[in-house]
């Protein structure tokens, strides 16, 4: 989407939100407490149905986020499993490398932060590591057992498949903060600031990985409630990075 059509989605959701700012606190539109603030944000600017590979509207993607909350909290950026990367390789990560749930230990959960800049460690004694290779241009999940050894390399992400993803949803972000209060037990939201951002470039993207401030979440948990309690609940694998960093990577856009 080139700069002249972003200028008019950009002018049509500053528009949109103005009018839902002058209307105050607004109740929760889902039954839900996680996402509730952004799935209200969305339905009333008219999105109903969401597709996660490609921007929320017209070509921004909206991150929607507590006026309240310290800005060191992470942004999700966008969920993308390594390339080659299928179901069962990703049971083989929860099994091998993950810890039993406290509740439910039958079942192995791996939730952890991935960095270039640094080793991160698990419950049980085994370190990750991202790795890029530009000569490759993949980027892998090196995996080291409690002595340090490099044991595991064989997932990887595709430079292509992470620019992709960076195309469909990232080019221009929106980020509108809130404020919430309870109103006989129900969430109520105000939206009151609205901010567009354009991304820096790939290149960027790829040093601020190596920098530390972009990070990979392994998101492998359990279902906690609902018909599916105790079986195994993949989140994905997402990208995310700091509030506070979001201006290393976007630069303001303003028309």
């Amino acid at each position: 989407m080139n700069d002249i059509n972003i200028n008019e989605s950009i002018m049509n959701l500053k528009e949109k939100f103005e009018e839902i700012k002058k209307q105050g606190y607004i109740k929760g539109q889902v039954n839900k407490s996680k996402g509730n603030s952004g799935l209200t944000f969305e339905r009333l600017i008219g999105k109903e149905n969401d597709e996660f590979q490609i921007a929320d509207y017209n070509g921004i993607e909206i991150k929607v986020k507590n006026n309240n909350r310290y800005s060191y909290r992470y942004l999700t950026l966008f969920s993308l499993v390594p390339s080659n990367c299928f179901g069962i390789m990703l049971k083989r990560l929860r099994c091998n490398y993950g810890t039993p749930d406290k509740t439910y230990e039958n079942v192995n959960t791996l939730m952890k932060s991935v960095f270039a800049n640094m080793k991160t460690t698990t419950e049980n004694g085994f370190s990750f590591q991202l790795k890029i290779k530009y000569d490759e241009k993949k980027m892998y999940l090196y995996i080291y057992n409690k002595s340090g050894i490099l044991i595991n390399k064989s997932l990887y992400w595709d430079f292509d498949d992470i620019i992709s993803a960076i195309k469909r949803k990232l080019n221009y972000l929106a980020l509108v903060k809130y404020d919430s209060k309870l109103i006989n037990t129900e969430k109520y939201f105000k939206y009151v600031n609205i901010n567009f951002y354009k991304f820096k470039g790939i290149d960027t993207f790829f040093e601020l990985i190596e920098k530390g401030l972009i990070r990979v979440y392994i998101c492998l948990g359990v279902y906690k409630s609902g018909s599916k309690v105790g079986l195994e609940h993949d989140h994905g694998i997402r990208f995310d990075i700091k509030e506070c960093d979001l201006l290393e990577l976007y630069g303001e856009y303003r028309i």
